[in-house]
């Protein structure tokens, strides 16, 4: 049996971080998101990294990331030999990827772009929130394996003014 190497591998707890903001930001309304950090040449997610609020946008149909807050971002990841490979963010209602992510989300070859949808009440399993992969467009692909035997996750806060613990 071969592993598909593309695919990223969640530990049990991972999504739990994810879910809270998103549903205590969709209750006010807004989408927000957060990105998932691998080691270098695997995609068991280490890390996974919930939007802070200097230079980030917070709307019903608008979730933005500033580019100091990526840098910030990705270079605590380069520091510590993480890889940012993924992002999840909400909708309102459906799962799709809208014109505006499909223009201004990461763009990088094998880059994951994940949208949970209901954000007031989101859907606890990945299998049931929509997942694309950048290959010179966004394609569907699979969620995520869950593997409850990985160690939990660390969970950290990024935007402009850095990263901390969440």
């Amino acid at each position: 049996m071969t592993t598909d190497t593309r695919k990223l591998v969640l530990p049990a707890g991972a999504v739990d971080p994810v879910l809270q903001e998103i549903q205590r930001h969709g209750l006010a309304d807004q989408e927000t998101g957060a990105l998932l950090l691998t080691g270098q040449s695997d995609m068991h997610v280490l890390v996974v990294a919930v939007a802070g609020t200097v230079g980030i946008v917070r709307e019903p149909d608008l979730f933005t990331v500033s580019a100091v807050a990526y840098d910030r971002l990705f270079t605590f990841a380069e520091e510590r030999s993480y890889r940012v490979r993924a992002m999840i963010h909400s909708h309102p209602e459906e799962a799709f990827l809208s014109r505006t992510d499909r223009t201004y989300s990461l763009r990088v070859p094998r880059f994951i772009s994940a949208v949970v949808p209901t954000y007031a009440a989101p859907p606890a399993d990945p299998v049931s929130w929509g997942w694309w992969r950048f290959e010179q467009d966004w394609v569907p692909c699979t969620a995520p394996v869950v593997d409850p035997a990985l160690p939990p996750v660390r969970t950290v806060v990024f935007d402009e003014e850095g990263v901390r613990e969440y």
